[in-house]
């Protein structure tokens, strides 16, 4: 019988629901047509940059905190602060759907899809983001295999029956309809991850009188806030600066079937990386140096072989993996691919440094390191989207991302140096 690490299953769970969301998308690709499929990737883009920015950094920060109040068994603070931050996540869906619902109603200059796409991401928005902080709450409590089999496979899976139930009933299907399904997995996933919450974690946290400590969780949570909008408008700023531009439907669909295609990299990490980031926590807390250390070189062998695979196929066949989409997306879509898959896979390998430095405190780097980033990356799209289209925003998010995180694997490198010297 053959055996396989954490790890593995974990990367080919996370693998085999990236595989279901590209068939998703290339099924919609090819239903809602060139002007469809970018009202969809427009709303999506928006929904992506709102549950991003509503959580305020409370999902990520669950990885830091969670673990060590479960080894302590302090379970009221966990109580309190699964009650906080649930509380958090609510005000901030109404603060920013609201609004941002309402401008999308009123919109004039956006698609009529769009703007009801926008807005149906608007009400799904407190589902979807609940849904992100459960799951980390899962990954935290030692339950990743389950809280990513329900985000990774039944998320899309559930839109893509949905889809496929509007199709096997002759039902004309829009942009607005595609979302509205994603709004209805977000709720099919929040009730399986809520039950699998119950039985997860300790039968005390129910029971005892929750503390709150409300004013330290907000303060120590703004890092993994920043970083994480910070990666959202990294991730979302080309569809946006070629919709902004009024760029062809062609150009704004290629690049975001290229950016979904390149991000199959980051698939490969980012399940692992929960766990990894959980268990830093623990490192961190003990003082293990060299338990670091060995975590670190554990992650890199494993990610080495996926990631060459993973480049090899994307830069050999990018017009072939673009055109199952849509033909008309291949000449913007091919070469945005291929400059994106090789900075994502960069940043796929340095994608703990900055979880090293949140969970040390270093904010002062990480704010500065993605503040520049950002307006580096804002400037290249102003400067090369009017005249690359496509291929321009993925210039500009590669140069962006990449400096990004090699800045921050360099401090996270010189920081760990600090806290022991190398052995002899």
């Amino acid at each position: 019988m053959i055996r396989t690490s954490w790890e593995t299953r974990l990367a080919l769970l996370s693998l085999s629901g990236q595989a279901v969301s590209y068939a998703l998308g290339i099924v919609l690709a090819r239903q809602l047509g060139v002007a469809g499929f970018e009202s969809y990737v427009v709303a999506a883009a928006a929904f992506i940059l709102m549950v991003t920015l509503v959580p305020q950094g409370l999902e990520k920060f669950t990885l830091k905190l969670v673990p060590t109040l479960l080894e302590h068994r302090q379970h009221d603070v966990l109580r309190g602060f699964l009650g906080f931050s649930c509380r958090r996540i609510l005000l901030g869906s109404a603060l920013v759907g609201i609004p941002v619902g309402l401008w999308a109603w009123h919109a004039q200059d956006l698609h009529a899809q769009t703007r009801l796409g926008i807005v149906i991401s608007c009400v799904s928005l407190p589902a979807g983001a609940l849904v992100h902080l459960v799951l980390e709450v899962l990954a935290a409590s030692g339950r990743a295999m389950p809280a990513t089999r329900v985000f990774r496979l039944v998320v899309p899976g559930t839109v893509l029956a949905l889809v496929g139930l509007a199709l096997a009933l002759s039902l004309e299907l829009h942009a607005p309809v595609a979302i509205a399904a994603w709004g209805v997995s977000w709720c099919v996933a929040l009730v399986l991850m809520a039950w699998q919450l119950r039985r997860a974690l300790p039968p005390p946290v129910y029971s005892v009188a929750p503390v709150v400590h409300a004013e330290r969780w907000a303060r120590e949570a703004r890092p993994f806030w920043a970083y994480r909008v910070s990666l959202a408008i990294f991730a979302q700023g080309g569809i946006i600066a070629l919709e902004w531009g009024q760029a062809p439907a062609s150009a704004v669909g290629g690049f975001a079937v290229a950016f979904s295609t390149a991000a199959i990299a980051q698939v490969l990490a980012t399940a692992t990386n929960r766990v990894y980031a959980s268990r830093l926590s623990l490192l961190l807390e003990r003082g293990d140096i060299d338990g670091i250390r060995r975590l670190r070189r554990e992650r890199l062998r494993w990610l080495a072989m996926p990631l060459l695979v993973y480049l090899l196929v994307v830069f050999t066949f990018a017009p072939e993996l673009i055109g199952l989409f849509r033909p008309e997306f291949v000449a913007d879509g091919a070469p945005a691919l291929r400059i994106l898959a090789a900075s994502t896979a960069l940043s796929t390998v340095l994608a703990m440094a900055p979880t090293y430095l949140k969970h040390r405190g270093d904010n002062g780097v990480l704010f500065r390191s993605v503040a520049v980033a950002a307006l580096l990356q804002v400037m290249l799209l102003m400067l090369l989207v009017p005249r690359l289209g496509a291929t321009g925003a993925a210039i500009a998010c590669a140069i962006a991302s990449t400096l990004l995180y090699g800045a921050l694997a360099h401090r996270a490198h010189l920081a760990l140096g600090r806290l022991q010297p190398p052995s002899a």
